[in-house]
């Protein structure tokens, strides 16, 4: 778990390369996460249970994607990917040294699957370069999921 200066210091080196990847992209909505569910940027979101929301079911999809690689003998997941009638989500690991983080992305006819992928690798790129993401590999248990959530999105609602 990140703690408050940490934390600071991450959703902030965060900010230029989401934006990037945002405008680049054409997504609509955009969150990072990290494995606990801890929110470390944002994007699109207009109430914080929404963000709540999303992020506890991200980390819950990656832990589950990491767990079924591991059961089939992939060296990882790549990434996961739902079409619906007007929007998709694509949700996709950002393996840095410090944690892997999470990367879910919605979109709509403004964007596409590939946009989105080749935006994602460049944002995957440019956050594993990030010193705020140097440090000592992050383990994450089940009794720190919500309070990491919590202080994520305590963090990130204070910060407006």
């Amino acid at each position: 778990m990140m703690h408050a200066s940490e934390l600071a210091r991450a959703v902030e080196a965060l900010k230029p390369p989401l934006r990037h990847f945002v405008r680049e992209s054409h997504v609509r909505i955009a969150l990072v996460i990290n494995g606990a569910g801890q929110v470390l940027g944002q994007h699109g979101f207009a109430r914080s249970y929404e963000v709540m929301n999303v992020a506890a079911l991200a980390a819950a999809i990656h832990a589950a994607s990491r767990a079924l690689a591991e059961l089939t003998d992939a060296p990882y997941w790549e990434h996961l990917h739902h079409a619906g009638r007007e929007r998709q989500i694509f949700i996709a690991p950002v393996p840095t040294p410090e944690a892997e983080l999470i990367l879910v992305a919605i979109f709509d006819a403004d964007s596409s699957l590939g946009l989105v992928q080749l935006f994602h690798q460049q944002l995957a790129r440019t956050v594993r370069a990030l010193p705020e993401f140097r440090g000592a590999p992050e383990t994450t248990t089940q009794a720190g999921f919500e309070r990491d959530l919590a202080a994520g999105l305590d963090f990130l609602g204070a910060e407006r």
